[in-house]
């Protein structure tokens, strides 16, 4: 008796917990669109022309009241993140990854939405920063949150963060399978299957509520050819050697450069005032590099860009995101590294094009760079092809990306060289990964990886 009834209660357990879920996906497609909406909402008010729509003009330049929207919202981004963060520092994906792993899955709900307003008021100023990153940090704690209102058991509560994070990457890209395979290959590390299902129903609930309120990022189908010639895998290769590079180059130029800013003798709260004028010199004859970035990308994809444009918005994107950590705005990385990933995909598509040798098409080198870059940024291998696949809706990228993916990893490999958020973890002295490590004697890679 006392065996069966134990495996009732598992079964009501199970149940309820997808339950949940489910409700948790819903919540976090939500407070992406509550995210994206409060974006638009600084973006339209702060700027005489919002910075994406002014990234469609020829030869725009930013105004005096772009500069003064700049300098002035990041002193009411330095004041937020001084009384309304722990610390009074800026939290990111790895402090959630810090959160699951050595605190029961526990991100408080004030933080969480914390994040979002800061993130929020960060991008729509026009700092160089993404959306995913704080719609996760929401989506985790909005997970934690209702596990700690139905007070349940702290396995409970590690899972409905878990569905959380998935939920708000599903929402953001429209790519369900890639964040349930996110969760178990970049969080957890291990898969359980009692964490997978509830995962796995947030991320399908949060996807399609996210369809229908116009959240997500889609790629257009039409831009992706359906015929790959198989001469081009040389060049998906050089795609993801360049990208395993430059992915390096980011993730030690980061945290250096937000250590360097740390060092500055001024008022943290006066940090991000600054750090808006120096962002207003970078993007001033470029705003295309400032906030979310997307209309660039999107044209990156569709082929209506120039190889010189290309690479001088790849240079001054990499430095106005290390500039926008660095001096205090807050945001995610996952946007800043679609765009570079589109931009040297792109030039390098360009390239072999001008060289009189056939492609397919230049959106599959930009969508390659786009995969391989998420991957050696946040250590996203699976997940970062199948959001791309899932994101155009057809399988002719598969295998550019996942020989692009490849090629950066053999590149990260080859310099025994750590993901971003794992070098964020280790850096604080929190890396959970390295118990798993000892634990699991299958266990192999570097400890990015």
């Amino acid at each position: 008796m006392t065996e069966e009834k134990k495996y009732k209660n598992l079964d009501w357990t199970m149940a309820r917990t997808v339950i949940l879920a489910i409700i948790i996906g819903l919540i976090a497609a939500l407070a992406a669109k509550a995210l994206l909406l409060a974006i638009q909402y600084f973006s339209i008010y702060l700027h005489p022309i919002p910075l994406d729509q002014l990234s469609k003009q020829d030869d725009a330049t930013l105004s005096l009241i772009d500069i003064i929207s700049l300098s002035g919202m990041g002193l009411v981004v330095g004041l937020l993140t001084y009384y309304l963060m722990p610390n009074r520092a800026n939290r990111g994906l790895s402090h959630v990854i810090e959160d699951i792993h050595f605190n029961h899955g526990q991100t408080g709900v004030k933080e969480g939405f914390a994040v979002g307003l800061i993130s929020a008021a960060s991008i729509g100023a026009g700092a160089s920063v993404g959306r995913y990153g704080p719609a996760v940090h929401m989506g985790a704690a909005a997970g934690s949150g209702l596990g700690s209102l139905f007070k349940l058991q702290e396995q409970e509560k590690l899972t409905l963060a878990c569905a959380g994070i998935a939920a708000a990457i599903a929402a953001s890209f429209s790519a369900p399978l890639a964040a349930v395979i996110f969760v178990q290959e970049v969080v957890l590390r291990q898969w359980r299957l009692y964490q997978f299902i509830p995962t796995a129903a947030a991320a399908v609930a949060g996807s399609e509520l996210a369809q229908l309120l116009g959240v997500n990022f889609n790629i257009p189908s039409g831009a992706v050819p359906d015929i790959v010639n198989s001469y081009e895998f040389l060049f998906f290769g050089i795609v993801g050697i360049a990208c395993g590079a430059l992915s390096i180059a980011f993730n030690h130029a980061l945290p250096k450069g937000v250590a360097l800013g740390a060092k500055i003798k001024i008022d943290n709260r006066l940090k991000p005032a600054l750090g808006g004028l120096v962002l207003a010199m970078l993007g001033f004859y470029y705003p295309s590099i400032l906030g979310l970035g997307g209309y660039m990308t999107t044209e990156a994809i569709a082929g209506n860009i120039a190889l010189q444009l290309c690479l001088i918005l790849l240079v001054l994107k990499f430095f106005a995101t290390i500039v926008s950590f660095s001096f205090g705005f807050n945001g995610g990385v996952f946007g800043p590294a679609l765009f570079m990933g589109a931009m040297l995909g792109a030039a390098i598509g360009i390239t072999v094009e001008l060289t009189g040798i056939p492609i397919s098409s230049i959106s599959l080198y930009a969508i390659a760079g786009m995969g391989a870059m998420v991957a050696g940024i946040v250590g996203a291998v699976m997940a970062s092809i199948i959001a791309l696949i899932e994101m155009t809706g057809k399988l002719s990228p598969s295998l550019p990306l996942l020989f692009s993916v490849t090629c950066a990893y053999v590149v990260i490999y080859l310099y025994s060289q750590s993901s971003l958020l794992v070098r964020q973890l280790n850096g604080r002295g929190k890396n959970p990964f390295v118990e798993i490590k000892a634990r699991d004697k299958k266990y192999e890679g570097v400890d990015n990886a």
